[in-house]
């Protein structure tokens, strides 16, 4: 059986997402993620509760922060999974997912 992973509120303007975001994930996530993008504004979401993430992964939130600007808004992705970071670092896409330490 596989875990979905779920986009969840943790208050105004501010997001989780938790569980595996993968290849197989995704597509349970980007519906929520692209109507969260296309309403513009400026939002965080956390990702300290990604167990996996793949390169799906990172292209999702690639284009959440795409739809968001597109809408007049922001997204800001924190508290990326290791694997996640390896990949936005080979990828050249550090810019985009700038350091942040840990929410607490």
């Amino acid at each position: 059986m596989n875990e979905a992973a779920r986009l969840e509120t943790a208050g105004e303007g501010r997001y989780r997402i938790s569980g595996p975001l993968n290849v197989a994930s995704v597509p349970t996530v980007w519906p929520a993620l692209a109507r969260l993008a296309a309403g513009g504004g400026d939002t965080d979401v956390s990702l300290a509760g990604v167990t996996h993430a793949d390169s799906a992964a990172v292209a999702c939130l690639v284009a959440g922060m795409r739809a968001a600007r597109a809408a007049g808004g922001r997204i800001r992705f924190a508290d990326l999974p290791e694997s996640m970071r390896v990949i936005v670092d080979v990828s050249d896409l550090e810019s985009l997912f700038p350091a942040v330490s840990p929410q607490a």
